[in-house]
Formats: structure tokens, C-alpha cells, sequence
């Protein structure tokens, strides 16, 4: 099966290939599978062929070019049957390999196909019923653009105070749509600015004067044979953005603009003809929860695209470090600055960080999509609430830590990875929109603290906790995880052990589940209200606590993939990953709370771990281009002088500056260059 994954050009990163202690076609093969390393391969060569595809610098075109590039592109994509929902289905890991090879190919045509054929067709699919089908078909063959409008001018993440109105009209069988003022105006829509012809607009349903709460709407936006905008519709594009241009973001503001009643997405509730309000939900808080569910199948997404992005920019960046070489010792050759302890330090652990999360991704995206094909199974109720509570911690985690990465792969670049020829330019401004995107991090990972803090009763009555990913499963002996575990290593080996790294942050959620719930009854005893409560609990208690559970269970899901591993060296190298990122997460987050909770109790706990993560780095110094080899994509993708597989920097570096001719020639106004001095002195004289 090796014959799947093509043999690297030799050049000067074979020097590192040599060294690598495991088969890289085996490690890609065990990581992707046979069928996902052949899907992959066939997306490739889709991509390769298609000129739409296959440009370099698509950012440094015009505006109005990025947008034709990326809306023929992601029309390109819906009529593509590898690119189909049906084919995903076929094995479930492609769905995940799509989402990373298209983030980092086509980024902007991905992001209109994304909003076009998947937000919008899902969120008719999770809310409507069978009398939108005809907008969904419309939808799939291309008849129609559709995008995803929630956010408003002056309320995002508080969507239970968004203030654009549907208010139904029992005469005319219409929802009237109104936005009161700019603020209210729907906002940040991809395909909304110039080119959707329709949208999922949410709105707060009004019947006879009552607010029943936001509820989702088909909107008619543009002709489809004009693009011109309904009357009734004021809508405009949002301009230029730090990357992503080839996205049409944009603004709608509605003045009693009518829609017919049916386009009520009504699965959660519906409205009669005689204006009654139907629904299966009583409760208002469970309506508001249903109506928002599609969105944890964005911020799964939204991960991916993330881990895509920084293993792009750690590919660049190991390759780079294994090839720059400066100083060395006294009378010897140069070394690469891979060979550097500081080195090591900035990139390692950001690679076994990248290998960590990617997994989760994949794993992660295999189970909501079994969800998704069975969304009637008899546990489907609590699956929802976990894959809610996880996304809410997976998608600004795995943001945040893969963001700092993307910025230190620029960073050990130096001055050369400034250059958009490097390719790590455009990889940062690709990477930053997914930070703020479906949803705000803080405000989302406050989601899983309420999640957790709703177990902490049970937890401190000793009861049974359980959920179908089993996320939470050790929760039920944290007393006693709380009382027995504690730091007691003594080696490197031992502290470096999963095990250990387990019991530890179990430990540490334990203690920040018990502490954060604390902190908020004792507020609520001081006299604060719930709001005021938990808004005082969040800094060093909540936040911390979902950092750590979803590191504890990004760990969890790589231990199993460790487990699954039957080549040694493959198991020994995914081990020191493993080990890697558990103690360099202790020690960058979770010191302080090991020590105010007792777990440890002087110098040594930080001594081994720090002793432990240099060691780490050092083993997997060798093996670090390898690692890259097994994930990268190919060069046609990657994009980047610095990070081509065959290693050639200078060569490359060059080319990319000497093969744009306005860079070899003199300026188009040299004139006013030579002439300047003359021109200024005959000013000055008068």
C-alpha cells in the first residue's frame, strides 16, 4: 500500500529523513487509511487539473478577481460528486480530509461553498421539514445561493437580544420582517454582500404582541435572474477584510419586508394560519437551544480548518529550520537552527500540538457525522448535549493554541518568512477569521463550564456520570481523584509516562470543577444573582476549567489511536507526542493550579516537567521532518519557498523573487527618482 504515497524529491531534507526512527508511508498510512490516503489522492488530482484550483498569490489579485475565482470555484465544488455529502458518507474520515485539503487549496472558494452547501442547506435540514425540500434541491444543483444570517450589527454571541423582528400578519398569511435601526442589521453573511439569493435569516417571532423568541426564516434576498436586491431590502457588502476577500461578507436591514408564512423553518415550532403558535418544546430555554443546535456542526468545522492551517505552517517552518543552518561550534560547519535547544522549544511542541488536535478533529467529525446519518437514536438527546458542550471548548481551544502556533512558525522564520513567497502570511490571515466565527471563544467555552458546573453535584454526591463519548466518564470517582492522586515522580520517565500525564489533569479538572462551583455558590451566598455569580467565577476558575477538560480529552482520544498502533516505532513516536503535549500544556497552563491545590508540593514537580519537555523535543528533533512529511500537503497546496518538500530554500527563494519581472526592472516613475533633487531645488528657490 506504500505505492499510495509518492517518494519525496532527494535534496537537503534528506539529511533528516535519514534519522527518522519510524516508516513515514506507514505512519501516513496508519494516520489516514488506505481509502482516506486514495480520497485524498483523487481530491488532489481534481485540484491539480482545474486552473480554478491551481493559482498562485489569488490574495494579491484584485478584490473583484478573488470574488469571480472563488465563486466559480465553489460552484465548481457543489457539482463535484467527490466533494458530495452521499461520497463523505461512503467512510466518514473524508469528510475531515475534504475540510483540511480544500481550507488550505482554496480557501475562499471553500469558505463560499461552505456557506452555500453546508450551513445554509443544514440549518433548513436540522429546523425545516418536507415543504422546504424545493429550496434544498434549488440549493444543491446550483439553482440558487443561499447564506446563514444570525449575527447583527450590536449582538453576536447574545443572540437572545437580537432585535430583527418577524412579526405575522393574519390577514395577509405573511411574516412582516423588520430591523428597527442599523444595529439590528443582519451582518457578516458569506455570499450575503453581492451574490446569495436567499438566507436563513433568524428573527424574534412576534404573534399578536408577544415575543415567542428567535426563530429561523427562508428570506428571498435577490432575483436570481438579476442579483438585484427585493424592495424592502437595503443590502450592501461589509469591504476589504484582513484575508478572505474572495468572501462576500454583507449587511441586510429589512422595512416591512413580507415573506410567506410557510417559510417558517418549523420543525421546533410552526405558526397556524389563524396565527396559533405550535410547538413540541415548552420550555422557551430549550426552544432557543434547539433552534441554535446546527451550529456545533460549524465550530467542528471551524476546528478542522484550524488544525489544517497550522499543519501548513509547521510543515513550512520545520522544513526550513532543517535546512537554514547559522553558527555551530568553534572551527566546525554551521548547524541547522533545528539543532538549537531554544529551536526545538518554539516548533516541537506546536507539532505534537498540531498531530494532537488533528486527531480529536478527525475523530471528533466521524462521530457528529454518525449522529447526523442517525439523529433518531435512542441515546440522540444526550450525544447533542456533549457534542455541544465539546465543540463549545474543542473550537477555541484548538484555536487559540493552533493561532500561537501559526505566529511562532512565522516568527522562526525570520525575516524571510515575512515573505508572501513563504506562504505564512497568508496562512495567519486565513487562520484569524476562525477565532471569532460561530460563535465567540470566551463566550463558548463558558457554554461547556455550565455544561461541567450542571455534573458538579453529582460528582460531590459520588453518583454514576456517564456520556455517550464518555468525556466526563471519570467525573463519577473525582472525590477520589481528588484525594489520591498526587504528584509523586521522581524521573523524567516516570512523569513522561501517559498514565501519569492522565491522572493529572484528571486531578486538575477534578479540582477545577469543585473550585469553579465553590466560587459561584459562594457568590450566589454573598447575595449575587446567577448572572453576576458566574460572571465573577470565569477568570483562574471556568476558563481554566474547560482549557483542561478538553485537553484531557483531546488526550484521551490520542491515547486511543496510540492503542490502535501496531508498529513499534510508529507507537513509540506517537507516545513522546502524546507526552509531549500533555506536559508542555501543564506546564504553560495548569502550574499554578497544581500547586494552590496541593497536588504538588515544591520544586521538583516543575524541575522534571521542564526537564522532561526539553527531553521530549530533543527525541523528537529527528523525527520532526518526518512528522511533517506524514501530513503535509503537496507542493502545488503548500505553497511556500521556505517549506517545498525537496528542501531547496535558496532555489526556491530566489525564484520567487526573480521570476516577477517588476522586480527586476526599474519603476515605472524612476523619473520623479532622479529628477527629484533637481525639481525640489527649483521649488525651494521660488
Amino acid at each position: 500500500m506504500s505505492h499510495l504515497v509518492e517518494d519525496f524529491k532527494p535534496g537537503p531534507l534528506d539529511v533528516y529523513r535519514k534519522k527518522t526512527s519510524f516508516d513515514c508511508k506507514k505512519l501516513k498510512l496508519f494516520l489516514e487509511t488506505e481509502d482516506g490516503i486514495k480520497f485524498q489522492n483523487e481530491i488532489y488530482k481534481i485540484l491539480e487539473n482545474n486552473p480554478l484550483y491551481n493559482q498562485q498569490n489569488v490574495a494579491g489579485l484584485s478584490r473583484d478577481n478573488q470574488r469571480r475565482i472563488a465563486f466559480l470555484g465553489s460552484r465548481d465544488q457543489s457539482q463535484q460528486y467527490a466533494f458530495s455529502f452521499d461520497y463523505l458518507m461512503q467512510n466518514l474520515r473524508r469528510a475531515s480530509a475534504l475540510v483540511r485539503i480544500l481550507t488550505t487549496a482554496i480557501p475562499s472558494s471553500y469558505a463560499k461553498y461552505l456557506v452555500a452547501n453546508r450551513f445554509f442547506v443544514n440549518s433548513i435540514l436540522s429546523m425545516g421539514t418536507e415543504r422546504h425540500q424545493k429550496i434544498i434541491d434549488d440549493a444543491k444543483t446550483g439553482k440558487i445561493l443561499g447564506c446563514y444570517c444570525l449575527t447583527e450589527i450590536a449582538h453576536g454571541s447574545n443572540t437572545k437580544s437580537m432585535r430583527t423582528t418577524a412579526t405575522y400578519d393574519k390577514h395577509k398569511k405573511v411574516f412582516i420582517i423588520n430591523s428597527p435601526d442599523f444595529e439590528s442589521g443582519k451582518c457578516w453573511a458569506g455570499g450575503l454582500g453581492q451574490t446569495a439569493m436567499y438566507g436563513t435569516v433568524f428573527a424574534q417571532l412576534i404573534l399578536d404582541g408577544v415575543n415567542y423568541g428567535l426563530h429561523a426564516f427562508l428570506v428571498p434576498l435577490r432575483d436570481p435572474k438579476t442579483l438585484i436586491p427585493y424592495p424592502g431590502l437595503e443590502i450592501w457588502d461589509m469591504g476589504r477584510k484582513i484575508g478572505l476577500n474572495g468572501v462576500d461578507n454583507g449587511v441586510v436591514q429589512f422595512t416591512n419586508y413580507e415573506i410567506p408564512r410557510i417559510n417558517l423553518l418549523n420543525k421546533i415550532a410552526d405558526v397556524s394560519e389563524d396565527g396559533r403558535y405550535i410547538t413540541p418544546i415548552k420550555d422557551p430555554n430549550r426552544r432557543h437551544g434547539a433552534a441554535l443546535g446546527s451550529l456545533s456542526a460549524g465550530r467542528v468545522t471551524v476546528a478542522t480548518i484550524v488544525d489544517a492551517l497550522a499543519a501548513k505552517a509547521i510543515t513550512i517552518a520545520v522544513r526550513y529550520a532543517a535546512v537554514r543552518k547559522q553558527f555551530g561550534p568553534s572551527g566546525k560547519e554551521e548547524i541547522p537552527i533545528l539543532e538549537y535547544q531554544s529551536h526545538q522549544l518554539r516548533l516541537i511542541p506546536y507539532l505534537a500540538a498540531t498531530y494532537v488536535i488533528r486527531n480529536f478533529n478527525t475523530y471528533f467529525t466521524q462521530m457528529l457525522y454518525e449522529f447526523t446519518k442517525n439523529p433518531s437514536l435512542p441515546n440522540a438527546l444526550e450525544v447533542g448535549i456533549e457534542i455541544h458542550g465539546v465543540s463549545s471548548a474543542s473550537k477555541p481551544i484548538a484555536g487559540w493554541i493552533l493561532r500561537d502556533a501559526v505566529q511562532e512558525c512565522r516568527e522562526c522564520c525570520g525575516g524571510h518568512g515575512y515573505l508572501q513567497a513563504a506562504g505564512l502570511g497568508d496562512v495567519r490571515d486565513n487562520l484569524d477569521p476562525n477565532l471569532t466565527v460561530e460563535g465567540e471563544n470566551h463566550v463558548l467555552i463558558q457554554q461547556t463550564v455550565n455544561w461541567l458546573l450542571k455534573l458538579a453535584p453529582q460528582m460531590l454526591a459520588r453518583r454514576q456520570i456517564s456520556s455517550p463519548m464518555h468525556s466526563i466518564d471519570f467525573l463519577s470517582n473525582g472525590l477520589s481523584i481528588l484525594s489520591n492522586n498526587r504528584f509523586d515522580a521522581r524521573e523524567v520517565e516516570e512523569i513522561s509516562h501517559p498514565e501519569s500525564i492522565i491522572k493529572t489533569f484528571q486531578w486538575i479538572v477534578v479540582y477545577l470543577l469543585k473550585a469553579t462551583y465553590e466560587k459561584v455558590e459562594g457568590e450566589l451566598k454573598a447575595g449575587k444573582d446567577l448572572f453576576e455569580a458566574k460572571n465573577n467565577s470565569q477568570v483562574y476558575y471556568g476558563k481554566s476549567l474547560g482549557l483542561a477538560f478538553i485537553q484531557h480529552f483531546f488526550l484521551k482520544i490520542f491515547l486511543v489511536t496510540i492503542s490502535e498502533a501496531e508498529d513499534p516505532a510508529i507507537k513509540a513516536v506517537l507516545t513522546r507526542i502524546f507526552s509531549l503535549f500533555g506536559l508542555w500544556s501543564i506546564e504553560k497552563w495548569h502550574m499554578a493550579t497544581l500547586f494552590k491545590g496541593g497536588f504538588a508540593s515544591n520544586e521538583l514537580a516543575p524541575t522534571l516537567i521542564q526537564d522532561a519537555i526539553l527531553k521530549l523535543c530533543a527525541d523528537l528533533k529527528d523525527d520532526a521532518v518526518g512528522l511533517v512529511d506524514a501530513i503535509a500537503v503537496p507542493d502545488f497546496i503548500l505553497r511556500s519557498c521556505l517549506g517545498s518538500s525537496d528542501g531547496q530554500v535558496y532555489k526556491r527563494l530566489k525564484e520567487s523573487m526573480t521570476k516577477n519581472e517588476y522586480n527586476m526592472n526599474r519603476p515605472p516613475w524612476w523619473k520623479e527618482v532622479v529628477n527629484y533633487a533637481e525639481n525640489n531645488r527649483s521649488k525651494s528657490k521660488l
